[in-house]
């Protein structure tokens, strides 16, 4: 597994965010309670990646 550029990785991050936003934005979906297993997914595995590239 290659390692990311932490500035890269953040940048990667910012463009899924915006990409998701925009498409819940286009499907009406509201934000609130439906997403909140959405964005603990997504911190899961941000916390999942400091863990394998720390313990390198």
């Amino acid at each position: 597994m290659s390692e990311l550029d932490p500035h890269l990785r953040d940048e990667i991050d910012d463009q899924v965010a915006e990409a998701l936003d925009a498409y819940l934005e286009e499907r009406g979906v509201l934000r609130g309670k439906r997403l909140w297993p959405l964005w603990v997914a997504i911190v899961a595995t941000n916390i999942a990646w400091v863990v394998v590239v720390s313990g390198k």
